[in-house]
């Protein structure tokens, strides 16, 4: 992805959490149909998206360009990192803020896992 459609798809994930956060705070009576669990893992994996669009893709896309020693044992280690994550997550009886740096955790070791998947397969072939 480019730079500039990067910081565009970064600042309207952006705008629509500000919004978001609005709507929250003028009607605390509003719910989701499902468990705050559920919410908090889907803030974390919003805030990873966030995190994506505005800082990876634009710079450190030259940092990732470069040669990297990424491959198949990194990919299964950020997959297994997500997997402990998520398996803590399920069977956790507290859902806090912490909640939500769980999701953060868990879909940016899955991200990592296949982006070092990807950077093995390219290197073998």
């Amino acid at each position: 992805m480019k730079k500039k459609s990067s910081l565009i798809v970064g600042i309207i994930l952006l705008i629509a959490a500000i919004c978001f956060i609005g709507y929250a705070l003028a009607y605390p009576e509003a719910s989701f149909p499902w468990s705050n669990r559920v919410s908090f893992m889907l803030y974390g994996i919003y805030v990873w998206m966030i995190f994506k669009f505005l800082l990876d893709i634009p710079v450190l896309k030259e940092i990732r360009d470069k040669k990297s020693k990424g491959g198949i044992i990194n990919a299964i280690l950020f997959f297994v990192l997500s997997l402990g994550f998520f398996l803590m997550e399920i069977t956790g009886d507290k859902i806090d803020i912490y909640t939500i740096i769980r999701g953060f955790i868990v879909i940016g070791g899955v991200d990592l896992g296949i982006e070092n998947l990807l950077f093995w397969i390219r290197q073998k072939a």
